[in-house]
């Protein structure tokens, strides 16, 4: 089987990551930086899935990109979508601060989750002309009601599950049980976002990536954690946002050596444009951030012979290796 990679932009609002949620918070001014590393990208033979949340869709900025790759969807770009629900109508109240909790759309009532994602859905189709078929959760925000409404709204694939992260701390999901592998359940196709545990000791890193809940329990005992540590035990993810070329090259060579096929490569659209993300405050950071998206496209095309997909196109495989645990993170509605 081929080695795929699958470049996935969140493209999103502006907002102060660490400043909490605000539905005020709804500007795109980014969209010509994004244009240009999206091209680039494109001529380095790669295509995209530019994941929309409802202020790109229906702002200036993220129209004028919509508009300019019209054209190429389904070829070099698919339209997928990506749900934030605290700017994401319809809302409850008319409070423009909501809650941390109520930030992960796997968090809201059945009822509120469906309708956000509808209007999302349906406004991404009016504006672009095509139906999405592939869903990213904001903030991977699944609950236990999220598959049931994608299938109900037509989607086929799901890119919400961030490999070996849990997010319980501030109330998110937990996915520490889950590998980056591509599995099927429900008739949905999940493709994590791809991560890898790396050490200083390949069967070490070889042991804990294929075994996922092995390195949150390290993490829970102070002396092992501190032999881990001393091990260079860590997580890295397959992003150019606070990641190396190089180390991005060692989470790919990490998990083809325990068999996977199937990767994600993911930035937000903001980090396009210095100032707007902590990964680039300015114009040199923005360079080098495209640099290390070329950088791995190369590498990832001469190294490891891979290429580039979209993952509607994807083939669901019976043969797709599967997590230890199929049941999608549980977490309490609260609204």
């Amino acid at each position: 089987m081929a080695t795929q990679l699958a470049i996935v932009i969140h493209a999103e609002e502006e907002f102060d990551w660490d400043g909490g949620f605000y539905r005020s918070n709804t500007a795109v001014t980014h969209a010509d930086h994004l244009i240009k590393v999206m091209d680039r990208i494109i001529e380095l033979g790669g295509k995209i899935t530019l994941a929309m949340d409802y202020p790109f869709i229906t702002s200036m900025g993220g129209q004028k990109v919509v508009n300019r790759y019209r054209a190429q969807h389904g070829q070099s770009v698919e339209f997928a979508t990506h749900l934030h629900p605290w700017v994401n109508p319809p809302f409850e109240d008319d409070q423009d601060e909501v809650a941390n909790e109520a930030s992960y759309p796997g968090n809201l009532s059945y009822k509120l989750e469906y309708e956000k994602l509808k209007v999302l859905t349906e406004t991404i189709e009016q504006v672009s002309g095509v139906r999405p078929k592939t869903y990213l959760a904001g903030r991977y925000g699944v609950g236990p009601n999220t598959q049931k409404i994608i299938k109900a709204l037509g989607y086929q694939v799901d890119l919400s599950i961030s490999a070996y992260c849990d997010f319980r701390h501030q109330q998110g999901p937990d996915f520490s049980h889950y590998s980056s592998h591509r599995f099927e359940q429900n008739e949905l196709t999940y493709l994590p976002h791809t991560s890898s545990i790396l050490a200083v000791l390949a069967p070490l890193r070889d042991y804990l990536n294929r075994r996922p809940p092995t390195f949150t329990w390290i993490q829970q005992h102070r002396w092992l954690r501190l032999a881990s540590k001393f091990l260079r035990v860590k997580r890295y993810r397959l992003s150019p946002e606070g990641f190396t070329a190089q180390q991005m090259r060692q989470v790919t060579k990490a998990q083809l050596a325990i068999g996977q096929q199937d990767f994600i490569l993911s930035f937000h659209s903001p980090t396009s444009k210095f100032g707007l993300t902590p990964y680039t405050r300015s114009e040199q950071d923005v360079a080098h951030f495209l640099q290390t998206i070329e950088r791995y496209i190369q590498m990832f095309t001469d190294e490891f012979h891979g290429q580039t997909i979209l993952p509607s196109k994807l083939i669901a495989s019976s043969q797709s290796s599967v997590p230890s645990k199929l049941s999608l993170p549980s977490t309490s509605s609260i609204l």
